[in-house]
């Protein structure tokens, strides 16, 4: 999560490279966000921080990426797109292909950086994508808005199930990790609308 926070970045500030050529401005978010990606899993790698570290790092790259994407537009118009089977076929081509390559990549790499490379947003990337073409960069910039609220989600699981696995086993650490991501997203969007009442009274 640590080197995916610069990955987001990365394609946010890529896909305004080219904004009027809408295929250009994806391939250079997704290049730019890999590349970002590499870099961060690069100095993890070499620095190979614990996993007290690891958490506060998360968290404050997390408030980092969400301040500066404090001025991203927070809604964007959106076109129907009509689904259909080619347009089904050509997203799961686009989100088999990443996971290919990426499983093919790890086991080129061996253990160690194999690990951080599978914490590449494989999932992210492609949606990203879609969304970009079919409803153009506006959305996308108004959807990872409010990404690095959810992405610290992700580390309050992985967190949870870190410390609890090895004591209570995979079927309990799994629920566990889900609840306290519940937990923090439900906690999270209570001070966000608290603190967005107050600002529309102050108005």
């Amino acid at each position: 999560m640590c080197a995916t926070f610069p990955f987001i970045i990365g394609y946010v500030a890529g896909a305004a490279l080219a904004p009027r050529r809408r295929l250009l401005s994806i391939a250079a978010g997704a290049v730019t966000a890999t590349a970002l990606f590499a870099l961060a899993s690069l100095v993890i790698g070499a620095v190979e921080p614990s996993r007290l570290v690891v958490i506060p790092l998360a968290a404050t790259l997390g408030a980092a990426t969400l301040w500066l994407f404090r001025h991203l537009p927070d809604s964007a118009p959106v076109r129907r797109v009509r689904i259909s089977l080619p347009l089904l076929a050509v997203r799961a081509a686009v989100a088999s292909v990443s996971v290919i390559l990426l499983t093919s990549v790890a086991h080129i790499l061996g253990p160690k950086w194999s690990g951080l490379v599978t914490g590449y947003p494989v999932n992210v990337l492609p949606v990203l994508a879609m969304l970009h073409f079919h409803y153009g960069v506006d959305v996308v910039r108004a959807v990872v808005k409010v990404w690095p609220m959810g992405a610290f989600g992700i580390c309050v699981f992985n967190l949870v199930a870190w410390l609890t696995v090895a004591r209570l086993g995979l079927m309990a650490a799994v629920p566990l990790g889900y609840l306290a991501d519940f937990i923090y997203l439900a906690s999270f969007d209570a001070v966000r609308r608290m603190w967005l009442q107050r600002r529309v009274a102050a108005d």
